[in-house]
């Protein structure tokens, strides 16, 4: 249905304009009055007269071009002179008609402008719903194209071509990176997901990657294989070592969150960065040869790429090294852990011939000490202390002997850090836990629940806390505890019956399944023999 704004009554009444779909919604005196009411009825068309009080029609048609370019009018007019038509028309004026007009005249006139507004309404219409569908497909065209360009599919003019029609901005000056993340090979005896649910892991992982990183300027797609690809851009002023390492971090936050979330692992591989976007294939080409070096390191780390030189890398030392570094951190075997940290500084810093070889060297020995936290599940700011700044900020170590004193003391640190998780009963509730279990380990029953409200406080916190002192569940260290007591007893020439007795089992038969199911023998074949725990 049209609308139609009249300057008079006359043909407004004549005509049946219904029987032609308009309506006619006002009827205005003058030209001040029709622009008041435009307001509120908003017609399609309207039909002024050239000689009206107050305004005259061709000031009208300018006035309401200048508000609404889309609505057709028609002009009534005594004036055969060429001028007025001429100014009429560069008003917007659709039809000029020379007093006296016919109805049938008019009702042409006007429907062939509501025939002009119903095809534009049509074509902006059909614009629009391609404009909101072309914005919807908007991220997986994206997605399809920065993955045929990491792949090396098109040319310069090409790629700029398509990144204009793509909306796609990499800003002049900044640095880039980028990262390949997959999924690591499922392990013997994992239940849960199968061989054939390689493709919902990937996509686990990349859907994991999006929740994750929320930085606008950050791209996440998954490439031609099914991983997932994290494009990386600096800030304005971020040097480059600053950079490097918020990848790092950004990369083995995407890794640690798919280990909590799914209990499956994954690895990466990020590679070196440029200020030229051209050469985000070779980034792509160097993460992959990243993560390739997984089946030597081992799983869930996310590997720096790091260029060969004469035929052999220094920067990527012994796996022993780095097996020997965590061991010794993660047993507090500071000896351990030390002749371990400079065997690494010595295949990656000590060897590097340019800066840019000990920036890299330095990254990767931190990137193995990152892992390691992440895999002994310890909250970095704690085990780190006030060395955290050096995480956050490599490019505050200038010199190799700067390099190694702080690498020593972050060892030490951790190592130290270690020791106190493994030592039991520091909390002095626990101390307290501690004697009562070894005082009351001959009882059937030695209850988390029973001993929270002797001790008045909530059995979840004391889990919890136990957990956290003791380094093993309540339940289990009472087991351990009671099995330990059984083999010393039986060790020592009890019977079966009395060490059964004195663990707090009245069945012997039971008794009997629980001790060989912990210790892997029946409780008469330790009888006499030498008591070792």
């Amino acid at each position: 249905m049209k609308t139609r704004w009249e300057s008079g009554p006359g043909f407004a009444e004549t005509i049946p304009w219904e029987a032609h779909g308009i309506e006619v919604v006002g009827l205005a005196e003058n030209g001040v009055e029709a622009l008041r009411l435009m307001e509120c009825a908003q017609p399609d068309i309207v039909i002024l007269d050239i000689q009206m009080p107050e305004m005259d029609g061709l000031t009208l048609a300018r006035r309401i071009a200048d508000s609404d370019p889309g609505i057709k009018m028609i002009i009534l007019s005594g004036y055969e002179d060429f001028e007025y038509a001429r100014s009429a028309m560069e008003s917007g004026v659709l039809k000029y008609l020379i007093k006296p007009a016919g109805n049938e005249e008019i009702r042409a006139a006007v429907l062939e402008a509501a025939s002009l507004v119903q095809r534009e309404l049509q074509e902006r219409l059909s614009r629009e719903a391609l404009q909101r569908r072309w914005e919807s497909h908007l991220p997986r065209l994206r997605e399809l194209f920065l993955g045929q360009w990491l792949a090396g599919a098109y040319s310069r003019w090409e790629i700029e071509r398509r990144m204009t029609e793509l909306l796609i901005e990499m800003k002049p000056g900044r640095l880039l990176a980028v990262a390949v993340l997959e999924p690591d090979p499922l392990v013997a005896g994992e239940e849960r997901f199968r061989d054939g649910d390689s493709a919902l892991l990937r996509f686990s992982l990349r859907s994991i990657a999006g929740e994750v990183v929320q930085d606008r300027e950050t791209s996440i797609i998954q490439d031609l294989h099914g991983a997932t690809v994290i494009l990386l851009q600096s800030t304005e002023e971020e040097p480059q070592g600053d950079f490097q390492l918020r990848a790092g971090f950004t990369v083995t936050k995407v890794l640690s969150t798919m280990k909590d979330c799914l209990k499956i692992t994954a690895s990466a591989g990020i590679s070196r960065t440029t200020a030229d976007w051209e050469k985000l294939p070779v980034l792509y080409d160097q993460a992959r040869k990243a993560l390739q070096l997984r089946v030597v390191y081992g799983h869930h780390i996310a590997i720096p790429y790091g260029e060969e030189r004469e035929g052999q890398d220094p920067l990527m030392p012994a796996p022993s090294d780095e097996r020997d570094l965590e061991i010794g951190i993660g047993t507090g075997d500071t000896q351990k852990a030390e002749a371990a940290l400079d065997r690494l500084l010595q295949d990656t810093v000590h060897q590097a011939a340019t800066v840019e070889e000990v920036q890299d060297g330095l990254l990767l020995v931190m990137h193995t000490l990152l892992r390691i936290v992440r895999t002994m599940n310890w909250p970095l700011r704690e085990a780190a202390g006030e060395d955290i700044v050096y995480f956050h900020d490599v490019g505050q170590l200038q010199t190799r002997e700067q390099i190694r004193s702080c690498l020593q003391r972050i060892v030490v640190r951790l190592a130290a850090y270690a020791l106190r998780r493994t030592q039991p009963g520091s909390h002095k509730l626990i101390q307290k836990l501690l004697s009562l279990i070894e005082e009351e380990i001959g009882q059937q029953e030695i209850s988390l629940h029973s001993i929270a409200g002797r001790f008045y406080v909530n059995k979840s916190y004391l889990s919890r806390l136990f957990k956290h002192e003791v380094g093993e569940p309540f339940s289990q260290y009472v087991l351990r505890r009671k099995m330990i007591r059984a083999k010393q007893v039986l060790a020592e020439g009890g019977q079966v019956q009395q060490a059964a007795q004195q663990v707090g089992y009245a069945n012997i038969g039971f008794f009997s399944k629980v001790f060989h199911k912990y210790w892997g023998v029946l409780p008469s074949e330790v009888k006499g023999a030498p008591w070792t725990s």
